[in-house]
């Protein structure tokens, strides 16, 4: 079987899968077969798939017409312009929530950032090798994101600037003795109900703690909106990522315990970042 032959050949299988964008993943389970890039593939057609590599393009080719997520199978995703470790248990990384990154970096010049619901670590972990000024608690309830948030730390080399906080017991009234300066956090936000609906690879695969948002989709907001005053310092900021139609109204509508809109930036028709202050 030449490369052209195996292309076509995957391509038909992940079609009848109902993969979506089946012809560029066909390209992308090739080249991670071969070890290759795309401009590599496209110029020779005519090699010879090995009967060593024909086995692994099938297992791969397996996984994903399960429709395991493309990010799972390779274990890594790309995130503000970097690549992390990712796997079973673990919130797969967003493109739309590097926009969280970059009003973090507008705002955070130095000092003590909290990353709420951390997942992979890609959001603190983000911040901390743009601005070399900050210190961070990547914090989350689920043991799996723990050891991909740890994996990742160690793959930037940043145990010295980032303390991993398992979220298992009672969280601290106060965070040091002056409080935090910044949280940031994309919590989860789908509505229960509408969990049954989303595309196989989330629904199947990744983990219902990190997409389940309580009835409405606002459960965990109420719960920083609680807890934010009392760990953040006087004027520290509040960063979330709100997601889901009329979702950004509900949210501007809670009771904010004191905290004030500071800002609101939307990044699509579905997607906004929220900023709030706590004066």
């Amino acid at each position: 079987m030449t490369l052209i032959e195996a292309k076509d050949y995957v391509t038909r299988k992940l079609k009848s899968a109902d993969v979506p964008d089946y012809l560029l993943e066909s390209d992308l389970l090739l080249c991670k077969v071969l070890g290759c890039d795309r401009a590599w593939l496209l110029a020779h057609g005519d090699r010879q798939v090995f009967d060593h590599e024909l086995e692994h393009l099938n297992a791969l080719i397996d996984r994903r017409c399960r429709r395991e997520p493309l990010a799972y199978i390779f274990g890594e995703a790309p995130f503000y312009g970097r690549t992390f470790l990712v796997g079973e248990g673990v919130l797969i990384p967003r493109q739309e929530t590097e926009i969280l990154v970059d009003m973090a970096l507008s705002f955070a010049k130095e000092g003590v950032v909290l990353d709420w619901g951390t997942g992979s670590g890609c959001v603190i972990l983000s911040l901390l090798l743009e601005n070399p000024s900050l210190r961070g608690i990547a914090l989350d309830l689920s043991p799996k994101a723990m050891r991909w948030a740890w994996r990742n730390v160690d793959r930037f080399g940043l145990f010295d600037r980032v303390v991993l906080w398992h979220e298992s017991a009672r969280l601290p009234n106060k965070w040091g003795d002056h409080g935090l300066d910044m949280i940031v956090s994309n919590p989860p936000y789908i509505p229960t109900a509408d969990i049954g609906f989303l595309m196989p690879e989330v629904r199947l695969y990744e983990p219902r703690s990190a997409l389940d948002g309580g009835p409405d989709g606002t459960q965990w907001y109420g719960f920083l909106f609680k807890n934010a005053p009392k760990w953040l310092k006087r004027g520290g900021l509040l960063l979330v990522e709100v997601g889901g139609r009329g979702r950004e109204e509900a949210v501007l509508s809670m009771d904010h315990f004191g905290l004030v809109v500071h800002e609101v930036k939307r990044v699509n028709n579905s997607v906004s970042i929220v900023v709030f202050k706590n004066e």
